[in-house]
């Protein structure tokens, strides 16, 4: 597993892939206004979000000065909004200013209460299918503290930041996926399989998210479950998404709640390596809360889940039975965090990647023929999840941007691919949303040249190469040469390097607009030094 380092926002993809809402910015830049008035301060965070460069000398004694407070995760730092133009100014004046953001807010994404009708463990499981035992795979909760009280929740989970109860909606969550096979109460998607609980304040935040994640990573949570969201895209939370991923960790996410309102893409469902749930309704169409976008990879159940609830918050039904009934994609999700687990337990095999394509995979299809962004692949089947074989691995994921192999959002550096001594040649895929862009080092010898091919197996991936001073693939002016000549077509580029030493490249792989509309591409890329003409 690659350590955590100082990391920056990442995958900024620009021109070169699309993006459910907007490029994704490898090095935001956004401070608060100058403005102290009552209005200013009632339109803005009270806190930021600032990130110092790996290596900078004295950055915790700048932090001090300010107030801040670092992160869980890399060099990130919360700021009072008063303080951050000051401390993103010093960190600046020693070189070592990443980036800036707003902390911005995040909401659970539950629904309205509506008329009982408990069904949504059946659609998914089947008759007669038995899980395995559980183990030693773990759903961690990112929500409310739930109830270890509760008799559905109480042997099976631990809180890993103890303290009060604020609300239901973590217990309501944890009850979708894990609840127990005891008689009574709801019953979960995998009952009684282990649930780390992380407890979020009553408003959330980025950094809340982000430090809760890595809580759970350390933990050594398998699946991790988001029941949250926000239209702000928050570099942060973007960034420890990807250490999740990249630490063996699978991230299901509510797709969102705001079909109804504008439909805006929802974070962090709609960030790539994550699996984003829509909300179906008891008919298997989507609800009509559920937010679409091509971000939404599978859909569950989302209308009238049967779920527990801590006693003190059962109020709603007349009946204080630690049961109640619930809608909204905060708990679809729960449902496919447990499928997760299930599948993790019963194929052990399978990498966080692999059980994502496997659950989109073996998906049935309920709304529009094929993929949908209302209701992604379908709904999850775990019969046929079981039985699916094991996809192709897509190694040295997350590779979605400059910045996550070039040593700084990890430790240290992902190895070159290529240093120019023989011929090599890798496969790979692409996907739009989940997986929109790969990047590669590669080393070219002093006074020697390259030519790279990237063979289209399947749907149009595009080539370009990087220098070495790139630090983001949005920077446009770092670009050596490129090809795009579309679906199914073998992108071939030269590169030379006529110093006396050898070179850095960033080989760089975005999926290109398909003519047949496919969200996904696979490849074979192939790398051949050459004879170089004096």
């Amino acid at each position: 597993m690659r350590l955590l380092a100082a990391w920056t926002a990442v995958a900024a993809l620009t021109a070169l892939a699309a993006a459910p809402a907007h490029a994704y910015e490898e090095r935001p830049m956004r401070l608060p206004s100058t403005g102290t008035g009552a209005s200013a301060a009632s339109s803005e965070p009270s806190s930021w979000l600032i990130a110092a460069e790996r290596g900078t000398t004295g950055v915790d004694a700048i932090a001090r000065r300010f107030g801040a407070t670092k992160l869980r995760v890399g060099d990130v730092y919360k700021v009072a909004r008063p303080r951050a133009r000051g401390f993103a100014a010093a960190l600046r004046a020693a070189g070592g200013l990443r980036y800036a953001e707003p902390n911005a807010a995040l909401r659970r994404t539950s629904a309205l209460d509506t008329a009982p009708e408990g069904y949504a463990r059946g659609y998914i499981v089947g008759p007669g299918l038995a899980p395995p035992a559980p183990g030693a795979t773990s759903i961690a909760v990112i929500d409310d503290l739930v109830d270890v009280a509760h008799p559905d929740l109480a042997a099976n989970t631990r809180q890993l930041n103890p303290g009060p109860v604020l609300g239901p909606h973590g217990t309501m969550v944890a009850s979708a996926a894990a609840g127990a096979f005891n008689g009574t109460g709801a019953v979960g998607l995998f009952p009684s399989v282990p649930v780390l609980s992380f407890g979020l304040p009553l408003q959330i935040t980025c950094a809340d998210a982000a430090n809760g994640i890595m809580a759970a990573v350390r933990a050594g949570a398998k699946i991790i479950n988001l029941s949250f969201g926000s239209p702000s895209d928050c570099a942060s939370l973007f960034g420890t998404v990807q250490v999740a991923y990249a630490s063996g960790s699978l991230v299901v996410a509510a797709a969102g709640n705001e079909f109804a309102v504008g439909n805006p893409v929802i974070y962090p469902a709609a960030y790539p390596h994550v699996l984003s749930v829509a909300a179906l309704d008891p008919n298997l169409a989507p609800s009509g809360f559920s937010s679409e976008n091509t971000a939404v990879d599978v859909a569950a159940p989302g209308v009238d889940v049967p779920l527990s609830i801590p006693g003190v918050f059962d109020t709603k039904d007349g009946v204080a039975d630690g049961v109640t009934l619930a809608s909204g994609t905060s708990f679809a999700a729960p449902l496919v965090s447990g499928a997760a687990a299930w599948l993790a337990s019963a194929r052990p095999d399978l990498s966080n990647g692999q059980i994502a394509d496997v659950l989109r995979r073996s998906a049935r299809d309920v709304a529009t023929r094929g993929y949908d962004p209302a209701s992604g692949f379908g709904l999850i089947q775990m019969p046929a999840a079981l039985a699916l074989p094991k996809p192709e691995p897509d190694v040295l994921e997350p590779n979605d941007g400059i910045s996550f192999i070039d040593g700084s959002v990890f430790t240290k550096p992902d190895p070159y691919i290529w240093t120019g001594a023989r011929s090599r040649a890798l496969g790979g895929t692409a996907d739009r949303v989940e997986d929109p862009i790969d990047v590669y080092r590669i080393r070219l010898p002093a006074r020697s040249k390259a030519r790279v091919r990237l063979r289209a197996l399947f749907g149009n991936p595009d080539l370009y190469v990087f220098r070495s001073n790139a630090k983001s693939v949005s920077e446009s002016s770092r670009i050596l040469t490129r090809s795009r000549l579309g679906t199914r077509k073998t992108d071939s580029v030269k590169i030379t390097n006529r110093g006396s030493s050898a070179r850095r490249f960033y080989v760089v792989i975005p999926v290109g607009n398909d003519s047949a509309g496919a969200l996904n591409a696979s490849y074979r890329l192939e790398l051949q030094r050459i004879t170089l003409r004096r």
